[in-house]
């Protein structure tokens, strides 16, 4: 079986590596300098798994050259692990590559409802609390262990594909979206404003801020009926992913350093639209929207 993993960062990278050990055939659709490095040295993987996959393990496709029309319908499922920017493209990919299923395994709500334009109902998606953070290109440390869940129409056979990173089907899937939403409108804004790593925000002011953010995103999903961890159940995962990635640098710090564009839309610009349409303030996640953007 072939699968192409499509916008190949840090996670990305880790989940192709982890399907070349277990035996598939990979596609790899990555982009820079890490890009180039994971054609042409391969990839090392340091911290929770040690490895190396060289560069003849896999097939990498670089998006600067494009993907080639032999290519088409050359894989069995396709996964998308870019950041949501890309998510529309890297799906009309995605659908050139295979006809079978393709798994959005991304950040923040919206990816799916994109990927469903180009894929109909031959869908799933994934969340994942695994902290990966890349050394250099073609470098990775795979910080801390973490959760992979995956559900929608085709998240079945996403919970086999993956079984090498433990994934877990649940049906409900737009659950799974939010209480993974919740921790990154929790940690990454407010970690990228205040240039820190993670474990940062364990202290106060910052830990306040942190929980009055996501129990304020809580109070929208509820009100859209949304099933949720209790406030308990939230804080305890809050604090339990603060302390894994402790020495992580999120990915929204790396692109507010590097002047890219980040998340924030897909993240606290989506609690916001969302409760807009319930006629309720979200002043934290509102304020954390504003200075994001405020920073490109």
């Amino acid at each position: 079986m072939r699968i192409a993993v499509l916008g190949a960062g840090s996670i990305g990278s880790l989940v192709a590596a982890k399907l070349v050990t277990s035996g598939y055939e990979v596609l790899i659709h990555a982009r820079g300098e890490h890009g180039a490095m994971l054609a042409v040295s391969g990839l090392e993987i340091s911290g929770e798994w040690n490895a190396r996959i060289s560069p003849d393990e896999w097939t990498v496709s670089l998006d600067g050259a494009g993907i080639h029309p032999s290519l088409e319908n050359s894989c069995d499922q396709a996964i998308i692990t870019s950041k949501s920017k890309d998510t529309d493209e890297l799906s009309q990919i995605a659908t050139f590559l295979t006809k079978g299923p393709v798994l959005s395994l991304q950040n923040g709500l919206g990816n799916l409802e994109i990927l469903k334009e180009h894929a109909f109902e031959n869908t799933a998606v994934g969340v994942t609390t695994n902290a990966v953070k890349r050394l250099q290109p073609g470098a990775i440390e795979w910080v801390g262990k973490g959760k992979l869940i995956v559900g929608g129409d085709k998240g079945d056979v996403f919970e086999k594909t993956l079984e090498c990173l433990d994934a877990t089907y649940n049906a409900d899937v737009t659950s799974v979206l939010w209480n993974k939403l919740l921790l990154n409108v929790a940690i990454n804004p407010l970690a990228a404003i205040c240039g820190v790593k993670n474990g940062e925000l364990r202290h106060e002011p910052l830990l306040s801020q942190a929980e009055s953010t996501m129990m304020e995103a809580a109070s929208v999903a509820r009100l859209l009926g949304i099933n949720i961890a209790n406030d308990q159940e939230l804080l305890q995962s809050l604090h339990s992913v603060l302390d894994s990635t402790s020495e992580n640098i999120c990915s929204m710090l790396v692109d507010v350093r590097s002047g890219k564009e980040t998340e924030i839309d897909m993240l606290c610009g989506q609690v916001v639209s969302r409760a807009e349409q319930l006629g309720i303030p979200t002043p934290l996640n509102s304020m954390l929207l504003s200075q994001i953007k405020s920073l490109r």
